[in-house]
């Protein structure tokens, strides 16, 4: 079943996923977010209305934005095909099982920790403390030593990805490479830690995108278990995020100065806008309906002043997508010849081209006229 953003839902929301959905009055409707829902034997998949025609289309401008903004290697065929049963999800699982299998054949990262256990002969470090309190019989010595071992904690990430992912792909091809997976990392301990931070050198840099896949996989995947056993799932992303993320991007391969999400102190304000190219603009983005500057909230304004006299940048501007609403506005917030020029513009993300790179070659060059 499809449907789109800022739609009336006709489906039986289970109570775990109801955040992604507002409900006024007995109804349902879905927001910003979009992605695909599995709930008992059907799924649901909720698109961007950008093409107010075809749903393929619309489908493939949403895997287009999260491949840009999170460097995935586009597979056209799964972008552009099977439009009801979460392409997006089964694209990654694709992406993520093909890439981490190519580097494991490679050679399994494996990295020192530290195992600290009773053995009978000596190894590395004699724990005196330990083996007086465990060992009352004189078989054994407490030790701890270094290993040179798979089940390290970025193993233990891709391992646990690998699970999810085997327990919720519907794709034969997908099942079988993740089997393999499962097979070379029988010896991790799988397990998941959302705060968990690594370094990166050059014995794992090789994986770094593949931990960021896993990552977005796993982030943006909320998984239900019911009594018989059976999943259900959610996949979603934040449209107001990802429309900010896919802006910032663009800007920044325009801009190379801009400054994405520059988090700034001045006294006792901390400001945050959403792109900043130094000494020439402050861009907010906003993924929302608005009717021209007339119904421009008063909060809004004031943020843009806010960036505008504290950055020292006369020129500011609200960013949205087109398909929300068409805006082309210019403001003057304050006095005159003191205050900052705010423009309202918004971004046509429709396009005719049907292939990834020619996509976003349209997308910057849309870009840099509206800046």
């Amino acid at each position: 079943m499809i449907t789109y953003e800022y739609e009336n839902i006709n489906f039986s929301i289970p109570s775990e996923f109801r955040r992604y959905f507002s409900e006024k009055w007995g109804e349902v409707k879905a927001t910003q977010y979009c992605g695909a829902l599995k709930m008992g034997d059907q799924t649901l998949t909720i698109l961007p209305k950008i093409d107010k025609h075809s749903d393929a289309a619309n489908l493939r401008y949403l895997t287009y934005m999260l491949s840009y903004v999170y460097d995935l290697k586009v597979d056209e065929s799964v972008a552009s095909t099977d439009t009801e049963s979460s392409p997006i999800l089964e694209l990654l699982i694709s992406i993520f099982s093909r890439e981490l299998i190519r580097e494991v054949e490679k050679g399994l990262y494996r990295e020192y920790i530290s195992v600290a256990e009773n053995l009978r002969v000596m190894r590395g470090r004699f724990l005196a403390g330990m083996d007086a309190r465990t060992n009352f019989v004189r078989d054994k010595i407490y030790c701890e030593y270094d290993e040179f071992s798979p089940d390290n904690p970025l193993n233990a990430l891709f391992a646990y990805a690998v699970n999810v992912c085997r327990r919720i792909t519907k794709s034969d091809e997908n099942r079988r490479k993740l089997g393999m997976l499962h097979l070379m990392f029988d010896e991790v301990n799988p397990y998941y830690n959302s705060h968990a931070t690594f370094h990166w050198h050059r014995l794992n840099e090789r994986f770094r995108h593949l931990y960021q896949i896993a990552l977005l996989i796993l982030e943006h995947l909320s998984i239900r278990f019911d009594k018989a056993g059976a999943n259900e799932w959610a996949f979603m992303f934040d449209m107001n995020v990802l429309f900010e993320q896919f802006m910032g991007k663009i800007v920044q391969s325009i801009e190379p100065t801009a400054i994405i999400q520059a988090e700034n102190n001045f006294g006792n304000l901390k400001l945050k806008p959403d792109i900043l190219i130094p000494n020439k603009l402050v861009i907010d983005t906003k993924y929302k309906k608005v009717n021209g500057k007339d119904e421009l909230k008063r909060d809004d304004k004031y943020q843009m002043y806010v960036y505008g006299k504290n950055y020292k940048i006369d020129q500011t501007m609200l960013l949205y997508p087109k398909h929300i609403d068409d805006v082309n506005e210019n403001l003057y917030l304050g006095k005159a010849g003191e205050g900052v020029a705010l423009k309202m513009r918004s971004i046509e993300l429709q396009s005719e081209v049907t292939n990834y790179k020619a996509y976003i070659n349209e997308m910057k060059n849309k870009l840099k006229e509206v800046l």
